[in-house]
């Protein structure tokens, strides 16, 4: 157990560094600067001239229900899939990126999160598959509500991706058997079975270089000052602090 604690309490920064309220408000900002980063340009006349063609291709590429066709019927298999590669993992390879020294990982043995986790929450699986099969009903609701948006910003981007006699072309491929067929499952095929099996014969390779990446991180760092000390702030730094934190100055 002391090695699964050592490991959580190294992971904790982590964690806490998402909860926190400055945090919070760093994320707010960062939102600005995306939403800034990803504003369109407004249509010119031409572009806004074929609109309308483009909202026929768009409409056939992504009738309305296809996020939520997407979420039911690929998301969920794929996310139980994933769950279940991640619990046959040994635990050592799961803790190592969280920097445990390895030859504390080394002793870990070859024991899997899924054999752990059936003893220390033996309904784990079943709690697992209602945390996610609840999150994704709450996701494809969601989505579904954004759809709309979703399918009007695709328009626009074909209307300037495209010129007139193009988006026609399409729209006359696209109501074909074979065309209809295609433009059907166009956004649904990057998600099938077939193409995310990849991803899960990935998690293995991702995992195994993870340390390597966090040691190449770290080393690039190197050249960077030391994140600052409670004791290394002036009174007015730990005053601001106190107060971007919610806690009381001494309690830093």
């Amino acid at each position: 157990m002391k090695f699964i604690t050592k490991a959580l309490l190294a992971a904790a920064p982590v964690a806490l560094s998402f909860s926190s309220p400055a945090v919070a408000q760093d994320d707010a900002v960062a939102m600005q600067q995306l939403t800034k980063a990803f504003t369109a340009e407004p249509l010119t006349a031409e572009q806004q001239d074929r609109l309308p063609a483009a909202e026929q291709v768009v409409g056939k590429i992504f009738p309305p229900g296809t996020y939520m066709k997407m979420m039911n019927e690929t998301m969920q298999p794929m996310m139980d899939a994933i769950m279940a590669q991640v619990g046959a993992m040994p635990i050592g390879d799961i803790v190592r990126v969280t920097g445990l020294p390895e030859d504390e990982v080394a002793a870990m043995g070859e024991g899997t999160l899924a054999e752990v986790m059936a003893i220390l929450d033996p309904v784990h699986e079943e709690r697992q598959r209602l945390i996610t099969s609840t999150t994704m009903d709450w996701m494809a609701q969601l989505m579904d509500q954004m759809e709309p948006s979703f399918r009007a910003g695709l328009s626009r981007a074909y209307a300037v991706r495209f010129e007139e006699t193009e988006l026609r072309e399409l729209s006359a491929f696209f109501s074909t058997p074979t065309g209809g067929h295609y433009a059907a499952e166009s956004m649904l095929i990057m998600m099938d079975p077939q193409v995310m099996s990849t991803m899960t014969e990935m998690l293995p390779a991702m995992m195994d270089s993870m340390p390597q990446m966090m040691a190449d991180v770290q080393q690039k760092m190197e050249s960077l000052p030391k994140a600052r000390k409670s004791e290394d702030l002036s009174d007015a730094e730990r005053a601001r602090l106190a107060e971007l934190l919610g806690v009381p100055a001494e309690e830093l």
